[in-house]
C-alpha cells in the first residue's frame, strides 16, 4: 500500500513537470579573492514558471542574522532577436514581518513563448549599514 501512495505521488510530480515549464536558481554567496562579495545576505532565490501565456516569477532575499530591512526591485523582460532584453514587467517589494526574508510573487499575462529574464536589486539593511546586491536569472520557454 505504502508502495502504490509512493508511485502515485512520484506520477504526480513528474505530470506536474511536464504540465507547466518551471525554471528556477539560487544565487549563493559568492567568493572572490577570500573576500565575500555579500555582506548581508544569505542567498537569493529566483524562479520563473510559464503556462498558457502568463509567467509567474517568484524571489526570495535571505538576510543574514540581525537583518532589519529589505527592499528590492524585481524586472522580468524578454530577450530579442539581436540578443538585447525588452523589459516587460517591474515591481518593488519591502520585507513583511520577517526583517531577515524578502519574499515575493508576480503573474505577468499575455506573454508569448521565448527566453525570459528575471533580475532583482536589492537593498539589505544590517547593523545599520545598507548593500546593494543583485542577481538574475533567465530561462527558455516554449
Amino acid at each position: 500500500m505504502v508502495k502504490r501512495v509512493v508511485v502515485f505521488a512520484l506520477c504526480l510530480v513528474l505530470l506536474a513537470g511536464f504540465a507547466c515549464n518551471y525554471s528556477s536558481i539560487a544565487v549563493e554567496r559568492q567568493v572572490f579573492s577570500n573576500e565575500l562579495l555579500w555582506q548581508n545576505v544569505a542567498n537569493i532565490s529566483l524562479g520563473m514558471t510559464f503556462s498558457n501565456g502568463t509567467i509567474t516569477s517568484t524571489g526570495r532575499v535571505n538576510g543574514n542574522n540581525g537583518t532589519t530591512a529589505i527592499s528590492a526591485t524585481f524586472v522580468l523582460a524578454r530577450r530579442n532577436a539581436n540578443g538585447t532584453f525588452t523589459e516587460v514587467d517591474r515591481w518593488t517589494a519591502r520585507n513583511g514581518n520577517i526583517a531577515m526574508l524578502l519574499s515575493t510573487s508576480r503573474m505577468t499575462r499575455n506573454l508569448s513563448a521565448g527566453t525570459y529574464r528575471l533580475s532583482v536589486t536589492a537593498n539589505v539593511t544590517l547593523n545599520g549599514k545598507v548593500e546593494t546586491v543583485s542577481g538574475n536569472h533567465s530561462a527558455t520557454f516554449r
